[in-house]
């Protein structure tokens, strides 16, 4: 059984609450985070790390950047593996994380979504294959709410086909949607010589996040202490480790 800690109190909180309810080898002992939760909860709810009165086996961290710099120096002074999927975290922020990594295992992705996943590995593939020049647009289109843009993800889609072009980004513009309810619809635009061609990913429901997150956290608690990827762990998934 994994103990696991959430901090924070939103939705991904109650999402990963809810994908739990379905399992018997994970339990959430507490959440964390300043504002109580706004959803029906017997899950302890405590305003600030020090008052946990126990280590968990695992914190699952999704709050904002500010809070991410907490817990990974909390999980780093307490060494605890320590899974993060906050979106727009600064360079700062990325330094406490690879801090806390010289300590504990840490996972930072913007987005844990196996299909997700799938789409930067499919982008990588194709961006080795059409023209260098070719033109790319990643678009990302989320609920009314949301405040970094563009999203972590489509940052992340643009890294790896960057990194596998072997160039800069240049060639790569975002265009960021922000309306309704929307959960997530992420789409790369391969512009070529008289062709273009799309590659698309819809999120239809929250829990794929948790589900994933669950899945990565599970993982990496086995791990030695260093600085993972959503890459790292499903290449683990696959390879059964």
């Amino acid at each position: 059984m994994i103990h696991i800690v959430i901090h924070g109190t939103g939705r991904m909180a109650a999402a990963i609450a809810a994908a739990v309810a379905d399992r018997d080898d994970v339990s959430i002992s507490a959440l964390v985070g300043p504002q109580a939760p706004d959803w029906e909860t017997k899950i302890p709810w405590f305003s600030s790390f020090a008052d946990l009165s126990g280590l968990p086996d695992l914190l699952i961290d999704f709050t904002l950047p500010e809070g991410t710099r907490a817990a990974a120096i909390w999980c780093a002074s307490n060494k605890v593996p320590l899974l993060s999927g906050v979106t727009g975290i600064p360079a700062d922020i990325v330094a406490a994380l690879n801090s806390a990594a010289l300590c504990v295992p840490v996972l930072w992705s913007p987005n844990l979504s196996l299909g997700v996943n799938l789409l930067a590995d499919l982008a990588g593939r194709a961006a080795t294959i059409v023209e260098q020049e070719s033109a790319v647009i990643i678009e990302d289109i989320h609920h009314q709410w949301k405040k970094d843009a563009p999203s972590g993800t489509a940052l992340m889609l643009g890294a790896r086909i960057a990194e596998e072009r072997s160039d800069d980004d240049s060639a790569i513009s975002y265009q960021s949607v922000r309306e309704g309810e929307i959960i997530g619809v992420h789409t790369i635009t391969f512009k070529m010589n008289g062709e273009e061609f799309d590659l698309v990913h819809r999120a239809h429901d929250r829990s794929i996040y948790a589900l994933g997150a669950l899945d990565a956290g599970a993982w990496l608690t086995g791990q030695a202490p260093g600085l993972y990827s959503a890459r790292d762990w499903l290449s683990g998934r696959r390879q059964g480790s």
